[in-house]
C-alpha cells in the first residue's frame, strides 16, 4: 500500500540557550510590538527577562502579561481577555513562554485578533477560518509539545469539560525549545509532564492514523523518554536528562500534531476536567486498562513498544511480549510517583462512570482514530477496569 502522508511542524530552533534567538527569529517574522504571554512561576525563574532582552536586543518593543489560573487547563476566558489585551497594545506578534497551557493562551489569543467569536465557537475540528498574528512557542517544560501543535486546550466552564480547539490555522510560525529552561521543573512537574510526552509517541503510534514518519519518530521518542525520565525526576539538574527528555518532547509533539492522540485523551477529558486534575496524571490511571483494550488490535506494535522500552521480548509469545509493554508502563509509573489506577487519585465513585462513558463518546474527533470501534459500553468497561491496578 502506497500512503499519502501530510506532515506539518512549525520551524524549529532546538538547543541549549537557545531561548536568546527569540529577538532575532520574532524579527523574521516581522515584529515591531511583540506580547510575550507567560505564568508567575516562570516569571520567577528570570527566564523572561532573557526573552524580553533579546527581542529588545532585535529592537522589538515587548510587553510581558502574566496570567495565573485556578484550574490545571485554562478557561477559555483567559484566551479572550489576553487577545483583547494584545489588539489594544497593537501587537503584531504573541510569544508564548511557559507550559503547555501558557503555550495555549498564546496560541489561541493571537488567532483571536484575527478570528472575532469567542474561544467555544472554535471548539473542534478546523472550525478557526484564519491565521492569528504570527507566534512563536517556548516551552519550559518536556511534555505537551504545544509548541509545535495545531491544538490548544480549554476548560469549557459551562460543561466542566476539557475541550480542544484543532486547526492547522493555530499551528505556531515558530518553536524555540531550550532544554536549559526545564531544569528548573520540580519532580512532580517533571513526571506529569514527560509521561505527557510519552502518551503523545504512544497514543498515535497504536491508532489508525499512523505513518511511517511518526512510527519513527514515536519509537525514538518513546525509548529516549523511557531511558531519561527517571533520570531527570531524581536529579533536575542532570543537564543531559533534559537535553534528551526535551528532544524526545520535541518528537513526541510532531507525532501528536500530525498522527493525533486517541482514547487515553477522550477517556482522560472528562475525569480532568470534573476534578482539575493536571493533564499528564489524568491520563496515566486510565493508561493501562485502555492499552489492553486495544491490544487485541495492534499486538504487534505493542511489543514494538516494549522493546523501545528496554524490554527484552526474545523468546516470548506475540501476546507474552505485548503484555510485557504494560508490565513495564506500570513499573514505570509507580517509579515516578504517578497513579497507576483511580483510586490512586481518591477517585472511587463510580456511579459517575455512565456519565464519563457518553462525554467520552462524544470525542469522536478523538476516538475515530481509535483502532478498535467503541460503543458507549465499552468505554465503561474501560472505565470499570481503571479503578484498581
Amino acid at each position: 500500500m502506497y500512503q499519502s502522508i501530510n506532515f506539518a511542524t512549525p520551524s524549529v530552533i532546538f538547543g541549549m540557550g537557545s531561548i536568546n534567538q527569540t529577538g532575532a527569529e520574532a524579527a523574521k517574522l516581522g515584529a515591531k510590538r511583540a506580547l510575550l504571554v507567560t505564568g508567575p512561576n516562570v516569571q520567577k525563574s528570570g527566564s523572561v527577562d532573557r526573552a524580553v532582552d533579546s527581542l529588545r536586543a532585535s529592537g522589538i518593543e515587548t510587553e510581558v502579561k502574566v496570567e495565573a489560573r485556578n484550574t490545571p487547563e485554562p478557561a477559555t476566558r483567559i484566551a479572550e481577555e489576553v487577545s483583547v489585551f494584545a489588539r489594544e497594545m497593537g501587537a503584531d506578534c504573541v510569544i508564548g513562554l511557559g507550559g503547555g497551557s501558557v503555550l495555549d493562551v498564546a496560541k489561541m489569543s493571537a488567532a483571536l485578533v484575527i478570528n472575532p467569536l469567542r474561544v467555544r465557537d472554535y471548539f473542534g475540528k478546523e472550525k478557526l477560518p484564519a491565521r492569528g498574528i504570527p507566534t512563536i512557542m517556548i516551552p519550559t517544560t518536556s511534555g505537551t509539545g504545544a509548541e509545535v501543535t495545531k491544538h490548544a486546550i480549554f476548560l469549557d466552564e459551562e460543561t466542566s469539560v476539557k475541550k480542544a480547539v484543532a486547526s492547522t490555522n493555530l499551528l505556531p510560525n515558530t518553536a524555540i525549545i531550550d532544554p536549559m529552561l526545564t531544569v528548573s521543573c520540580p519532580p512532580a512537574v517533571t513526571a506529569s509532564a514527560g509521561i505527557d510526552a510519552f502518551m503523545h509517541a504512544a497514543e498515535p503510534f497504536v491508532s489508525k492514523a499512523a505513518n511511517p514518519i511518526t512510527d519513527n519518530l514515536s519509537l525514538n521518542a518513546i525509548a529516549l523518554i523511557a531511558k531519561w525520565i527517571g533520570p531527570a525526576f531524581a536529579d533536575g539538574d542532570n543537564l543531559d536528562a533534559r537535553y534528551y527528555m526535551s528532544l524526545g518532547s520535541l518528537m513526541a509533539g510532531m507525532v501528536l500534531n500530525n498522527a493525533g492522540t486517541s482514547l487515553v485523551h477522550a477517556l482522560a477529558y472528562p475525569i480532568g476536567g470534573e476534578y482539575h486534575i493536571n493533564h499528564g496524571r489524568s491520563l496515566t490511571p486510565i493508561m493501562l486498562a485502555c492499552f489492553d483494550y486495544i491490544m487485541v488490535a495492534k499486538q504487534d506494535k505493542f511489543i514494538l513498544m516494549a522493546e523501545a522500552l528496554g524490554e527484552n521480548v526474545k523468546g516470548l509469545a506475540p501476546y507474552e511480549a505485548a503484555q510485557l509493554c504494560l508490565k513495564s508502563l506500570k513499573a514505570l509509573l509507580r517509579r515516578l510517583d504517578l497513579p497507576v489506577c483511580l483510586n490512586d487519585l481518591d477517585i472511587t465513585d463510580k456511579s459517575k462512570v455512565d456519565r464519563w462513558a457518553v462525554d467520552a463518546h462524544a470525542e469522536q474527533r478523538l476516538l475515530s482514530r481509535c483502532a478498535r470501534t467503541l460503543t458507549v459500553d465499552d468505554i465503561k468497561k474501560i472505565y470499570l477496569a481503571s479503578f484498581s491496578a
